[in-house]
């Protein structure tokens, strides 16, 4: 039986000769597939789809970059389809291996801090800054989409039961509850407008409002405010989820709250919250961990 030094050495001649690597690249794939075997400690005909899954969850835990864990996927990938090719062993464990999954990127939201006061900024004084200031706090208000906000009609707002009905995503409608402040935006806002619409945001001409007219009032706002965020509709919603969580929100009411089909798609809202957590924990813990 050949030792995995040998076979680690046929690979390397295949990569070189075959695949025509360089030999930084063959240095990279020798590189990963010994330490592969420091911690398996078996021989390559030996090993099992088990030991490599195991492996992986190890470099998980050590908190690899999943770049470096998908390189050392593909290296395991490839060393053990040219054993197989060569006959060198009867089954290959590494055959149903696939990428790890891309760390879904936590989506940008502001503090409470920082939403409370670029809200309490905003001016009321003309019927623009009206209507701009109450874009704001209806987005954050009810964390609804800016395809939902620009697609609102008056009909839909039901100021006895202060709520809006709202046509979502797969036109499924939830209801929203609004505040006594929102009431008195949208009840001052309706008196100064001198345009008639079902619509509930109209341009200075008295057109409907896009999604890119709603980006660009907010891009506009957060300019003169001078803050150093870049600042979507987008992540008004995500802040609007963020915060409900952190004073304890259920995840369940949140999903609905937000129109989401799966609460798979809302528990991004946790990791952002445990981030915090983990920061706050770092920075006032005695024995925090502060590199």
């Amino acid at each position: 039986m050949k030792s995995n030094e040998s076979l680690i050495s046929d690979f390397q001649n295949y990569l070189e000769i075959e695949r025509n690597y360089s030999n930084n690249t063959i240095e990279s794939y020798t590189s990963d597939l010994n330490e592969f075997f420091d911690y398996v400690d078996k021989n390559s005909k030996n090993i099992t789809e088990n030991n490599i899954r195991k492996y992986i969850e190890y470099l998980f835990d050590i908190d690899r970059k999943r770049t470096t864990i998908n390189r050392k996927i593909s290296t395991i990938r490839s060393y053990f389809n040219f054993l197989k090719r060569d006959d060198y062993i009867d089954t290959n464990p590494a055959k149903d291996l696939i990428s790890a999954k891309a760390r879904r990127k936590l989506p940008d939201f502001l503090t409470m801090d920082e939403m409370n006061n670029l809200l309490n900024s905003m001016k009321e004084d003309d019927i623009l800054d009206l209507r701009n200031k109450l874009i704001f706090e209806l987005l954050y208000a009810t964390g609804m989409r800016v395809s939902e906000l620009v697609n609102l009609k008056k009909k839909k707002i039901d100021f006895s039961n202060n709520n809006i009905r709202i046509i979502g995503k797969g036109n499924k409608e939830r209801i929203l509850p609004i505040t006594s402040n929102l009431k008195r935006l949208f009840e001052k806002y309706f008196r100064k407008r001198k345009y008639e619409s079902e619509y509930v945001f109209l341009s200075n001409n008295g057109n409907n409002l896009y999604a890119r007219d709603i980006r660009r009032i907010i891009k506009k706002v957060i300019k003169n405010m001078s803050m150093l965020k870049d600042i979507t509709p987008h992540t008004i919603r995500h802040s609007f989820a963020s915060h409900l969580l952190e004073n304890g929100a259920d995840l369940r009411m949140v999903q609905k709250l937000l129109g989401h089909s799966s609460v798979s798609t809302t528990q991004i809202y946790t990791h952002i919250s445990m981030e915090k957590m983990k920061k706050y924990h770092k920075k006032y813990h005695p024995r925090g961990d502060r590199r």
